[in-house]
């Protein structure tokens, strides 16, 4: 770890091919594979882990902003990217400039970027959201397939893929989520029957993989899954996936606390006993969620010890009472596996009240990253 960091986010690259592995190997043979990588790729680094799932093969790149694409490109990343949230207007020539494919819901964005291009002299690919119950941007399925005939026919626009989201794939036998299934098909066939050529439609996100073998047509979007985060409010196959990141930090000073004694602010934790602390230099500003104070528990020698008081912005309390000679630069991890404990990011999601996603891509720029394998 560098010594100007307090705290350093350590990411398995091994880990996240395996896990795309399983994603070839639930979605089969057929389905392209789109690695998405927006939000700094869930907090693991945009431009590694585009150049790990290039090296494995993906036939696609998901972001969710132009300047993530913008950053690929810049980076020397060549793989088609797409762009997966509509953009204001103003962002719109930098789709062309960079070579990026957009997610487009609506007809005037398309005639705009269609105008753009011309200008350009450029053809530029799209993929149409059809809203089939997200409640977000996409084409209303009451006029998807008139709204999509009229966009064929803007010069320098190629309709390239259709697709939808899912909000609720994560459970099983969904019905809302097979009803979305049978309206994206519905759809489908009927821009069929009008003759609108397309090259691929896609729907299945992580959950719509594991849970919706209905849900894979041309091209999967596989995000948590491949870092790790089994996508299922049902547990079974979690153990085929690889947790991707490891977050750790080191002890900066030991202490001993005497009964009565209050810790952090607001003054949230009494000591019982007496106590021996650990002070560990990561905070809210570094990510770790302050819903977490008097809540969850850090490895030190391979056994759990448990932050006591109020999360700082810079740093936590930790009871190590439980301990023998705990000293000063021990590391202490966070998130991740330390001999033969794992506090996995579900844990510290529910401990928290939140998600894995939020756990994942709220740790910040203060924790210096390390690629491995």
């Amino acid at each position: 770890m560098s010594s100007l960091h307090a705290s350093r986010v350590i990411v398995d690259g091994a880990a996240y091919r395996h896990n795309l592995d399983m994603v070839r190997q639930l979605a089969g043979p057929s389905a392209k594979i789109m690695a998405v990588i927006k939000a700094d790729a869930y907090g693991h680094g945009l431009v590694p882990m585009a150049r790990y799932a290039e090296q494995w093969g993906v036939g696609m790149l998901g972001v969710a902003t132009v300047d993530e694409g913008a950053q690929l490109r810049e980076a020397g990343l060549s793989l088609p990217v797409l762009v997966l949230v509509q953009p204001s207007r103003d962002a719109l020539p930098a789709v062309i400039e960079h070579r990026l494919t957009l997610a487009i819901a609506d007809v005037a964005t398309a005639e705009l970027l269609g105008e753009l291009a011309r200008k350009a002299g450029k053809v530029v690919p799209v993929h149409c959201k059809i809203d089939t119950g997200m409640g977000r941007q996409g084409f209303p399925q009451e006029s998807a397939v008139q709204d999509i005939q009229f966009i064929t026919r803007i010069s320098h626009i190629d309709i390239e893929g259709l697709l939808t989201h899912f909000p609720s794939a994560d459970l099983p036998e969904d019905p809302f989520t097979y009803n979305q299934i049978r309206s994206f098909r519905q759809i489908l066939r009927r821009l069929d029957k009008e003759g609108i050529p397309y090259e691929m439609a896609h729907a299945a996100n992580s959950a719509g993989i594991v849970n919706y073998r209905s849900a894979i047509f041309d091209l999967v979007r596989a995000g948590i899954m491949t870092y790790g985060v089994w996508p299922s409010v049902s547990r079974d196959g979690h153990t085929l996936l690889k947790p991707v990141m490891q977050w750790e930090s080191t002890v900066t000073q030991v202490r001993h606390l005497d009964p009565g004694a209050t810790v952090g602010y607001g003054r949230t934790y009494t000591t019982p006993g007496h106590m021996h602390s650990a002070i560990v230099p990561v905070g809210y500003a570094d990510g770790y969620p302050h819903a977490l104070s008097n809540q969850a528990e850090v490895l030190i020698q391979g056994k759990r010890c448990p932050v006591r008081g109020s999360v700082c912005m810079d740093q936590i309390v930790v009871d190590i009472s439980a301990l023998n000679n705990v000293r000063v630069g021990d590391p202490c991890v966070l998130l991740g596996r330390q001999d033969n404990e794992t506090i996995a990011a579900e844990e510290l999601a529910q401990r928290a009240g939140t998600i894995p996603y939020e756990i994942f891509t709220g740790i910040g720029a203060r924790s210096a990253r390390e690629y491995r394998n």
